[in-house]
């Protein structure tokens, strides 16, 4: 852990604030909205609603009818999937009662009786994604709602007629579940792209790093590593199911649900990893725009060691002229094995409030001697931020430093990617999108960010 102290006295101050910040797609058009990037997880989960995730591609500078009407479409068969699967096997039984039928044409009639008869779905938000021209829709259900249509009998006499009587619509019904999931498919597939850059830039970051450090990372290599032989396999099933013709779509619902549990699990660890979750919301800022990149590494090395009472420096650089941010995240317990995230805003501070950097130059951040290693020890992840423009926070977090350093603590590491994010200013364009002005020669990108580590010990 970092010790912080007054340039003159060399003592600390923290203010302490409790505070939750939720983000919504208004935020800016190079922010995913929560839900999003859930979604892209395998971890969105909304209490008391089911839920449909998805999206459609367009050209041009927005999306047009026809492409906000096919992301409702989808995100309503999407939901109409997920709810049928849900209640496969408890209504399974209810309905072979009546006749024997293929579990495939169960889940079909099921899928299809849910997406006809379910009424009180509503779009809950809707984004735009400019950069990759995609409008993504999240349509929602009241649980009880839907619980309550699917339990009355009228709905089971619906499967049941459709079963005996409806075979075209059965086959049908495969057709549109399998197009579902080759919609997921590809969701899967933007996901695995940015966890292989997230491998690459783990890769840069461990370079100064002991051998336990290395290891650590090298079983997060082989997790991805099996998530995408899993994902491959998948794609491999889908692509011999669409060439045969092949009705077996319980076999590629089973697959779809172990490859999403797999994404969940991965994600869940990627998330009680500071340094992993910050340096994977990293790559997309990166990817946003390849012209604007900040950079932040310790004076020894990425991922380098230090020791009780050593001072520690770090180093930012940019791409372009521009003004930064710097955060340390460290994490105590706060009992019973529940932790805390404390997020501290390094630079700018009260003693140093100058944080435009020019290009090429490098920032040196404790350059005054007031980082110094103390316990509790272990990792210690600091991460830049660049922007544009001058954040709006800055005079709030200098004033409210108390001549020491703004604090702010949160339950997970969200709190510290979103404390990046604040501040920026943003203003709104034409639909549900917003960019800072002076960002759109830089396409979608108001902000880049940059993580780096240093594993701290005791003499």
């Amino acid at each position: 852990m970092l010790k912080t102290k007054r340039n003159v006295s060399f003592l600390m101050v923290f203010l302490t604030i409790m505070c939750v910040f939720v983000f919504t797609s208004e935020s800016s058009a190079a922010s995913q909205p929560e839900w999003v990037r859930s979604h892209l997880d395998g971890t969105l989960k909304l209490r008391n609603l089911y839920h449909g995730v998805s999206f459609s591609e367009y050209k041009g500078k927005s999306p047009d009818f026809k492409a906000l009407r096919l992301a409702k479409d989808r995100a309503l068969d999407e939901l109409c999937y997920q709810l049928s699967v849900s209640i496969s096997s408890e209504f399974k039984d209810r309905i072979v009662k009546k006749g024997e039928y293929e579990e495939q044409h169960i889940a079909s009639s099921l899928f299809i009786s849910t997406r006809k008869v379910l009424s009180g779905v509503q779009e809950k938000d809707k984004w735009t994604d400019g950069r990759k021209h995609r409008h993504w829709a999240l349509l929602v259900i009241d649980k009880k709602s839907a619980d309550h249509q699917i339990e009355q009998q009228q709905f089971i006499n619906e499967v049941v007629d459709r079963l005996e009587h409806k075979q075209d619509e059965i086959l049908e019904g495969i057709k549109q579940m399998a197009s579902v999931l080759n919609n997921n498919m590809q969701v899967y597939k933007d996901r695995m792209n940015q966890l292989g850059g997230l491998l690459k830039t783990i890769d840069s970051k461990v370079e100064a790093s002991g051998d336990q450090t290395k290891k650590e990372y090298a079983s997060l290599r082989q997790e991805i590593q099996h998530l995408e032989s899993s994902r491959k396999a998948y794609e491999e099933r889908l692509a011999e199911s669409e060439k045969r013709k092949s009705e077996q779509i319980e076999e590629l619902i089973a697959q779809n649900k172990e490859l999403k549990s797999l994404m969940s699990q991965l994600s869940q660890r990627i998330q009680d990893d500071s340094f992993l979750a910050l340096t994977d919301d990293d790559i997309k800022y990166k990817d946003a725009d390849t012209d604007f990149q900040v950079a932040i590494r310790p004076d020894r090395g990425q991922g380098a060691d230090y020791y009780k009472g050593e001072k520690a420096r770090f180093l930012v650089q940019s791409s372009m002229g521009c003004y930064i941010k710097v955060i340390y995240i460290s994490t105590k317990n706060k009992g019973s094995g529940e932790e805390k995230k404390i997020n501290t805003v390094l630079f700018p501070n009260a003693h140093d409030r100058d944080n435009w950097i020019n290009t090429g130059e490098t920032k040196v951040i404790g350059r005054l001697g007031e980082l110094q290693v103390q316990a509790p020890f272990g990792k210690d992840v600091i991460t830049a931020i660049a922007s544009e423009r001058q954040f709006a926070d800055i005079e709030e977090i200098v004033r409210d430093s108390h001549g020491g350093y703004y604090t702010e603590v949160t339950a997970n590491t969200r709190g510290a990617i979103e404390m990046r994010t604040r501040g920026i200013q943003v203003v709104p364009l034409d639909g549900n999108s917003t960019i800072e002005a002076s960002s759109i020669r830089h396409g979608l990108s108001l902000m880049t960010t940059d993580t780096c580590f240093i594993v701290s010990h005791p003499n």
